[in-house]
């Protein structure tokens, strides 16, 4: 992430939309974690002041994103396949985000 903004990250589960990780990743921050088989959409918000997730406040009323596509954790053989996610603009980057509703999150 980019120093700045913190972020909330949620990956839901395309097979049955049910949210299975959520993270908070402090701006300018790496994480790395493990995450489940499966394939997922990948959904954040950002902002500089957390009221929680009570009430799905989160950040207040910041944008909501999702990544246009989505991710695919595999295990071929001996190897497991992941993927590394900037939650920033990169030029040239292959990562596009959409805009949601908030009731989408």
């Amino acid at each position: 992430t980019e120093a700045g903004s913190d972020y909330y990250v949620k990956l839901e589960s395309v097979a049955n939309r049910g949210h299975t990780m959520t993270m908070y990743i402090h701006g300018g921050d790496t994480v790395s974690v493990k995450v489940p088989l499966g394939r997922y959409l990948i959904k954040y918000t950002s902002g500089d002041t957390w009221y929680g997730e009570q009430d799905n406040v989160y950040f207040g009323e910041e944008g909501f994103f999702q990544a246009d596509e989505s991710f695919n954790f595999t295990n071929t053989g001996n190897q497991i396949s992941g993927y590394t996610v900037t939650l920033y603009q990169v030029v040239n980057g292959n990562l596009e985000t959409l805009p949601i509703d908030k009731s989408q999150f």
